[in-house]
């Protein structure tokens, strides 16, 4: 049973607009190129394999989007919106401000270690190019900021965080979870989601304390 229960319909509605301007075949097909780009790789996949994904005509696929590459942006798009919901599913298991950014933290980087995830098939393809664009884009940024900051404040409201600009405190996780995509090499040590947990819990929720020292951030039920 979850321990709370927050509304992130605008969030998320923000990360799916231009997914939803699509007609439900459109959908469909980038639905169908999205789990070949992950599952195969770009430059495995092929206009036909998407076209029988989707239970389409490979004619239609060329008719509505011409070309692999034009598909790219929306097969992002569809990540980011099915990664978010695994996100903000751990931040509702929470029952605290802490441990939730600790959850949505641990599950990032459990769903970034997969195998076959979507960005992860594109780094080291001819789609790299889409994949940095889009991950560099200040929509792709603003729009994982409002969802964090939307947490922060449903805790703010509650008393249970101070006062602080909670779209700064928002944007520094998006951040580097945004640079943990783009190059997940180096020496913090998120080697999977128990590591990622307490390396959220021990550097990160100072952040959500920023008049108290670190050493004194109040535990909330973790």
């Amino acid at each position: 049973m979850r321990a709370l229960v927050i509304d992130y319909s605008q969030p998320l509605a923000a990360s799916s607009v231009e997914l939803d301007q699509l007609d439900p075949k459109s959908r469909q097909i980038i639905e169908a190129a999205r789990q070949c780009f992950a599952d195969l790789g770009f430059e495995e996949t092929t206009m036909v394999q998407i076209a029988e994904g989707a239970g389409v005509g490979v004619a239609t696929v060329y008719r509505r989007f011409g070309t692999k590459a034009a598909i790219v942006r929306y097969a992002l798009m569809a990540e980011g919106l099915r990664v978010s919901t695994i996100l903000l599913d751990a931040m509702e298991r929470s029952s605290g401000p802490v441990s939730g950014l600790a959850e949505m933290f641990a599950a990032f980087v459990e769903e970034a270690s997969r195998p076959h995830l979507l960005t992860r098939s594109l780094r080291h393809s001819s789609a790299a190019g889409e994949m940095v664009d889009f991950m560099s884009d200040d929509t792709f940024l603003s729009r994982g900021r409002a969802m964090v900051a939307h947490y922060i404040k449903y805790w703010q409201d509650r008393g249970e965080l101070g006062d602080f600009d909670a779209e700064v405190v928002a944007e520094i996780f998006v951040r580097l979870e945004m640079s943990f995509i783009t190059n997940p090499r180096g020496v913090i040590p998120l080697r999977d989601g128990d590591s990622a947990r307490a390396f959220a819990h021990q550097f990160l929720s100072p952040l959500l304390f920023p008049h108290l020292r670190p050493r004194t951030t109040p535990a909330d039920g973790r």
